[in-house]
């Protein structure tokens, strides 16, 4: 009896899609797809990051169709990307001036869908003290970060051992220094660095596109809009802004109510953890983010799958 050729399929990750087809790696090759009509009908949109189910197609243009999308660990909205495991947060120490209200919203967004964040200040030669105060700040928050300068780089091994496997992100404001980075960690694959450049700033202005690149044991890639992303929007409750600050977290275990909120209880352990154990700075923040949501808590949208 002849084989259905649809019955031979491998899985794989799609690391590319633009308008309807996909390419998906597959056992360190690449599968150029198209959706299935069964994941129309379901009103799936594929996302690169999507673990997915492929068999052959008969169609010798597009060889490949997408059969199935595995259950996602998260899904982003701005940009669309699945299952991202780490997540890079590149903040400038100078030129442009540290934005540390961002990297912290950014580092509540990381806790609320389950990704690992790695803090690196670049531009360290603009001014050395600064850098060593906000390594000395986040670190001792309990956030792995680094410090990187032009002339002594981020190498690749500390990125990956720090990350661990899988999808790798990078995030941070224009002008940080995010591009150079990539650029840095890309520069033994087989594309040129000029090129990597380019594809990361190809459509500036308009809807850019998400592309992953092999990088150690799992994949790395930009992810432009992150930076825009809204907590209100994304709907991280209130309760849930802690998450961006373990060193709260940890003192909070000596608060005297279980639901200390840390803003003006008695017998606070977080308030009186400030300055020594929790910097004022970082705290402001935490009360900032927490009084808005709190506020705000009866009209929660949602925006982010998870």
């Amino acid at each position: 009896m002849k084989e259905n050729r649809y019955n031979v399929t491998e899985e794989g990750i799609i690391t590319r899609g633009v308008g309807g087809t996909y390419k998906v790696r597959v056992k360190g090759e690449d599968r150029l797809c198209q959706i299935r009509g069964g994941i129309r009908h379901k009103k799936l949109t594929p996302a690169v990051g999507d673990r997915v189910r492929i068999a052959p197609s008969g169609d010798p243009d597009v060889p490949y169709v997408l059969e199935k999308i595995k259950t996602r660990k998260n899904s982003l909205v701005r940009p669309p990307l699945a299952n991202v495991d780490n997540l890079v947060l590149v903040c400038a120490v100078k030129d442009p001036e540290p934005d540390l209200k961002l990297l912290d919203k950014m580092l509540i967004i990381c806790s609320k869908l389950s990704i690992r964040p790695l803090v690196v200040f670049t531009k360290a030669d603009l001014d050395p003290e600064k850098a060593d105060e906000l390594h000395k700040i986040y670190s001792k928050a309990g956030i792995d970060c680094i410090v990187s300068s032009p002339d002594n780089m981020v190498c690749k091994d500390k990125i990956a051992s720090l990350t661990g496997r899988g999808l790798t992100g990078l995030a941070g404001p224009s002008g940080a220094g995010k591009s150079t980075i990539c650029n840095h960690l890309l520069e033994d694959e087989a594309m040129a660095v000029g090129d990597i450049s380019e594809r990361l700033k190809r459509g500036k202005h308009t809807t850019r596109h998400v592309e992953l690149f092999p990088f150690g044991d799992g994949y790395l890639t930009d992810t432009p809009g992150f930076t825009s992303l809204d907590l209100f929007e994304l709907g991280v409750s209130y309760e849930e802004v802690s998450g961006g600050y373990p060193e709260i977290i940890k003192a909070s275990e000596g608060c005297r109510f279980s639901d200390c909120r840390h803003i003006a209880e008695r017998d606070c352990a977080v308030l009186s953890g400030i300055p020594d154990e929790i910097d004022p700075g970082r705290y402001d923040r935490y009360k900032e983010f927490y009084e808005f949501l709190y506020s705000q808590r009866n009209n929660y949208t949602g925006g982010v799958r998870k």
